[in-house]
């Protein structure tokens, strides 16, 4: 006679595990980071990671010392906070209420949207703190909804339509390696 063996019992996600698992994935998918290659790099299983961050933290088959460790790794804190760095984010329309969630709960100083003349794509810049910045390049269709998502903080943001030099000028900063010359270039533009 076969025994079963009890269905396992899950209990509900605590908040704690449904935000990092919402961090963890976007930070992820923004950085265009494999699950393997993080899993690789911070000894766990790639399928771990996977189920924690699909399950929205539902499923926890992964230790919350690694957790905040890929996290920082990903440029954030465990609390939420992104560490002082050039923060290059590839966002999706999917991906901006959460992206907006995190920059206004990082209380940022001053944002700019901007859009090609072309109308063809979108950048972001945002300076947290002095050290913190994030360059964003965003589907155009997502401009409303980035604009929306940090309108809490109404007045630190700007709407840019930018003319063909700023076209070029923009396009070339996002292909630069150089973050250190990048960062400058970007601070100037939010003073601008």
């Amino acid at each position: 006679m076969k025994v079963k063996k009890p269905a396992k019992v899950r209990k509900p996600p605590t908040e704690k595990d449904v935000t990092l698992a919402k961090r963890l994935g976007f930070l992820r998918q923004a950085n265009r980071i494999t699950l393997q290659s993080l899993a690789d790099q911070h000894g766990t299983q790639r399928s771990n990671l996977s189920a924690f961050v699909t399950s929205g933290g539902q499923i926890r088959n992964i230790a919350y010392d690694k957790v905040d460790k890929i996290l920082f790794d990903l440029g954030m804190l465990p609390d939420g906070t992104l560490t002082p760095n050039l923060h290059r984010w590839q966002v999706e329309p999917e991906m901006v209420p959460l992206m907006t969630e995190i920059l206004v709960a990082n209380d940022f100083q001053a944002a700019a949207l901007m859009l090609l003349s072309s109308g063809s794509a979108a950048f972001l810049v945002v300076r947290v703190t002095g050290n913190i910045l994030v360059f964003a390049s965003l589907d155009v269709g997502s401009i409303d909804a980035a604009y929306e998502g940090l309108s809490t903080l109404a007045d630190r943001v700007k709407k840019v339509t930018l003319d063909r030099s700023g076209d070029s000028a923009i396009q070339a900063m996002w292909m630069t390696e150089d973050d250190v010359r990048i960062e400058k270039l970007l601070l100037s533009l939010l003073q601008g």
